[in-house]
């Protein structure tokens, strides 16, 4: 193979994305090239470099001293090419930037077309992807995705940085002939009514979880559905009590007909949404896009609430920080 001493960025885009993955044949899949043309990027890379920067037999993938250097180099590189290309295109007037957006389901159906239609004319190209949060955090990081709209918190990754948007009430629905007997507490529930859990490897899961043990209580769960619309349609039909969210009541509002929504006023009971996206990337438009997000929920998803309940409109509302729980 020909010694080239010219280090091209797309050279440097696939040997990030080996140094993310756990085969070549992973780091293939994310790239949409074939494993033969990575392994031939990662061999002219190492002729330049003169040096091996990848143990490719090792399971997953690791870098010698040399590729974290590399590494390092690498990733400064893609994120001041971004930087560069936003910069120069705000500059000409246009600011189009072709954007690839992650929204949790939850959020999207209630508001992806909004969305949509108000960050479209802002971009040369605009994708949305839906899903759950780990696979959609997973693109992310490995950059099939700009943005993320989501309720995982991200524990402080070093590439990420997060917008907080808005608050979503978690709330308790209960069956009417149930919801019309006895004083309706979460304790009571738990003692006397089948509980129908979301699936516990879900966010919302994970999250009624952490809320049960705040409240000191123990779910009597009959169920564990992977659906909200199926959630509903079990309490509906006086299955059991569930808690769920504001943005899932909204979703499907015919679904809450024989129920009664009922507030959880003890603690820190909500899931909070962010705008996450890598750092150092896309200028200020993820500052704009929040906005955009914000302005959705509070104008238009926070009234539908508040058409259910009305006291949700005191417990959704948008934000700017992240509280301290």
């Amino acid at each position: 193979m020909k010694k080239n001493s010219n280090i091209e960025i797309s050279a440097l885009r696939v040997f990030s994305a080996v140094s993310d993955a756990d085969s070549l044949t992973q780091a293939a899949e994310r790239l949409g090239i074939t494993q033969s043309a990575v392994s031939q990027t990662i061999k002219q890379l190492e002729l330049q470099t003169e040096t091996q920067l990848v143990l490719t037999r090792s399971r997953p993938i690791k870098l010698t001293p040399s590729g974290q250097v590399l590494k390092g180099y690498a990733d400064n590189l893609i994120n001041d090419t971004k930087r560069m290309l936003v910069d120069v295109r705000e500059a000409s007037g246009t600011g189009n930037l072709p954007l690839k957006v992650g929204m949790i389901d939850s959020f999207c159906d209630v508001a992806g077309l909004q969305f949509m239609q108000q960050v479209k004319p802002f971009t040369s190209k605009l994708a949305l992807r839906t899903g759950l949060v780990s696979p959609l955090t997973q693109a992310l990081l490995s950059r099939d995705l700009d943005l993320l709209i989501t309720s995982d918190p991200i524990d402080e990754h070093p590439e990420l940085r997060r917008l907080p948007l808005l608050r979503d009430p978690i709330v308790m629905i209960v069956p009417n002939h149930i919801a019309k007997g006895e004083d309706v507490t979460p304790a009571w529930l738990a003692e006397n009514v089948p509980f129908v859990h979301y699936n516990r490897q879900s966010r919302l899961g994970s999250l009624t979880d952490l809320i049960a043990r705040r409240l000191n209580i123990e779910l009597n769960a009959s169920y564990e559905l992977d659906s909200t619309q199926t959630l509903l349609r079990f309490v509906q039909s006086g299955q059991g009590w569930a808690l769920t969210s504001g943005l899932c009541l909204v979703r499907y509002p015919e679904l809450l007909e024989g129920t009664k929504v009922i507030s959880l006023t003890k603690g820190a009971n909500a899931r909070y949404l962010s705008l996450v996206y890598r750092n150092n990337e896309l200028g200020d438009w993820p500052a704009k896009i929040a906005d955009i997000c914000r302005s959705i929920y509070t104008d238009d998803i926070v009234t539908q609430m508040a058409d259910i309940s009305p006291w949700l409109d005191q417990q959704a509302f948008s934000i700017n920080e992240l509280p301290a729980i």
